[in-house]
């Protein structure tokens, strides 16, 4: 995606949606929908492209596609990858594009999106009556002026002002085209169509398809002295090039977003640069078969090399259910998202300590029959410490959207538990050797809850 002037994300939204469209592997009334999705990509496509009126058919012009024919050669000498098919290009007008961004929305998941979008409200995570599935579609549409569509297997391009434009860059189009050449060779649809659904472990995978079509756009840029910087010095380039735009984009959204736009990027250049000095072109290739498997292994890829995963984290869903409380939505955030989460309340170094001890979780959203909403995010870190770092931190989390402690004059910080009003709702959290449990929702039902979560 090639924004307006400016560097803007590529699938930063679609990824949202298409991500989201699995959650329903979490909740019941969708799981035959989610059964029909495991078979091949042409499987997935054939399910998803039902609802997509048809592009038109529209010529490139004669100088655009002269600028794809150099950006696709370029493409795959870059990436050591060789074309299968030619790939498609075709230039929307305005209309056509927003029409096609609401489409994609719907086709890739807005139903299982709005489900993510409930349980990150019903935890505070953002902001009350964020629609994720409304930002996606008018993200997609007001943003970008470029991007690669694993549902048409086209690169769309914005016509601006009905005059046919010519990419600024040839290497942003060649960005575009390595997400073309990825699908074409691991099969981009599949590779997201994973059971059960991890919010964390998406966020993985797309920091290696963004990862890996950053770098080969900067090659391009910089030729032979993008090799020689360090993974650390990527990391702190795409830091500074993207910062504009995360500076954009935090006037619109809140930092659990933002700083999901900077890992893809940022941190997602740096790992997949850290495989390729490792291993070559052929072991980013091995990414594609074998995707990191949570955010902390892109952050620190020691972790996938060892082979070091996430600890398994499970609430008794069971239990819930025998006291009323369907689960309509449940996955991991990972250690990103815990991140993003601090980063509302707390500078970032400090954020990344407290996140950097994480080890495993799982968020809940539990709804009864009356319309209740129960948030339950159970957190296991590396040490006791690391636990207690992180307890400190959501309390000054907590603190900062203005909730007022229920605790006595006495209680610090560093107590195992803190509870904390914001009108009728009640955050509870605990921290238990390693272990770290949120809840949020009315507060009788809060209370019955924490025994329910117990014994995790």
């Amino acid at each position: 995606m090639r924004a307006r002037g400016r560097f803007a994300i590529i699938f930063f939204v679609a990824s949202l949606v298409a991500s989201a469209s699995l959650l329903a592997g979490a909740c019941d009334s969708k799981r035959g929908s989610v059964e029909r999705r495991r078979g091949s990509q042409a499987a997935v496509e054939d399910e998803t492209t039902r609802s997509l009126s048809p592009l038109p058919e529209r010529e490139l012009s004669p100088a655009l596609a002269v600028v794809r024919a150099r950006a696709m050669r370029r493409a795959a000498e870059t990436r050591g990858l060789q074309w299968r098919a030619e790939p498609g290009m075709i230039e929307l007008t305005g209309w056509e594009y927003g029409t096609r961004a609401r489409e994609m929305t719907g086709a890739l998941g807005g139903d299982e999106l709005r489900s993510l979008s409930r349980l990150a409200v019903a935890g505070g995570l953002l902001p009350g009556g964020t629609d994720l599935a409304m930002l996606a579609a008018g993200f997609t549409a007001s943003a970008s002026s470029a991007i690669y569509s694993p549902l048409d297997r086209r690169v769309l391009l914005l016509k601006e002002g009905g005059k046919q434009k010519r990419p600024a860059d040839e290497s942003l189009l060649a960005h575009e085209l390595t997400h073309a050449l990825q699908d074409q060779h691991f099969e981009l649809l599949r590779l997201l169509d994973t059971r059960p659904y991890s919010f964390d472990r998406a966020e993985a995978v797309f920091a290696v398809v963004e990862g890996d079509a950053m770098n080969v756009q900067r090659r391009i840029e910089h030729g032979e002295a993008w090799s020689r910087l360090t993974p650390e010095a990527v990391a702190q380039f795409e830091g500074k090039r993207f910062g504009a735009a995360g500076g954009e984009l935090g006037a619109l959204f809140p930092p659990l977003l933002t700083e999901t736009f900077h890992f893809r990027y940022r941190d997602g250049s740096r790992f997949v640069e850290t495989v390729r000095r490792r291993s070559g072109v052929r072991g980013v290739d091995e990414l594609f078969r074998r995707p990191p498997a949570s955010s902390e292994q892109v952050l620190h890829p020691e972790k996938y090399f060892a082979g070091e995963g996430p600890r398994e984290v499970r609430a008794d869903e069971a239990r819930f259910a025998s006291a009323g409380w369907g689960t309509s939505a449940a996955t991991p955030l990972g250690e990103i998202g815990a991140r993003g989460l601090l980063l509302k309340a707390v500078g970032r170094r400090e954020a990344e300590r407290a996140a950097a001890g994480w080890g495993g979780d799982r968020a809940y959203l539990f709804e009864r029959a009356d319309a209740s909403a129960l948030f339950v995010w159970q957190t296991a870190w590396d040490t006791d410490a690391d636990a207690r770092e992180f307890f400190r931190a959501y309390n000054a989390l907590q603190g900062s959207r203005g909730g007022t402690p229920q605790d006595s004059a006495a209680a610090s910080p560093d107590d195992s538990s803190r509870t904390w009003r914001e009108g009728e709702l009640l955050t509870l959290i605990r921290v238990e050797g390693d272990r770290v449990s949120v809840l949020r929702g009315h507060e009788l039902d809060v209370r019955a809850a924490l025994e329910l979560a117990s014994g995790y």
